[in-house]
């Protein structure tokens, strides 16, 4: 007992403070900390975290911005196929309406309402696709049929039956065309 109590004593005036007392065996779990080993930063932990959380908050607002951008492209897209269906019959009205005298009136309002939905399509950049007397191109045309024309070569537009319309360079709706045989 008294040697025990000698170590104890030496260690202490040695500087060794902070240590266990000889059991015989030292596990990781009894260890006390000693002066000279690097304990982990508290400060630097936490701040590697708040680093990633904040990295992770970056990049899903990012990636929430993206989708709502492409969600509301998506919608607007739709409303503008919506809308074709309006601008083909005030079409077909100004078509079949007469000119004569009578029509007159009815015939300017038709073509009124049809100069605001051009107005609306400029502002969100639709146009119309020019098909007529074009060669044929599938990625912007849709051929209803054939008809033979002696004035155009093969492949090319001779009737356009529904107009087709671009969104910012997209397709938004095929022409659906007649198209002069390919020999």
């Amino acid at each position: 007992m008294m040697t025990d109590e000698m170590q104890k004593n030496t260690r202490a005036s040695t500087g060794n403070i902070g240590t266990l007392p000889d059991s015989g065996s030292e596990d990781e779990t009894s260890r006390v900390w000693q002066p000279d080993e690097q304990q982990p930063d508290e400060a630097a932990v936490w701040k590697e975290k708040y680093v990633r959380l904040f990295a992770d908050l970056e990049n899903t607002k990012k990636r929430l911005a993206r989708s709502s951008a492409q969600e509301v492209e998506a919608e607007k897209e739709a409303l503008l196929r919506d809308v074709l269906p309006v601008a083909d019959g005030l079409d077909l009205a100004v078509m079949h309406t007469s000119r004569e005298e009578d029509s007159r009136d009815l015939l300017q309002g038709i073509e009124l309402i049809r100069n605001i939905l051009n107005k609306f399509f400029i502002k969100y950049d639709v146009k119309t696709i020019d098909a007529w007397g074009k060669q044929f191109d599938p990625k912007l045309h849709q051929a209803i049929g054939v008809m033979r024309h002696p004035k155009f070569p093969p492949n090319t537009v001779v009737r356009v039956e529904q107009k087709g319309y671009l969104y910012s360079d997209k397709l938004l709706r095929p022409a659906q065309v007649l198209v002069t045989p390919s020999h």
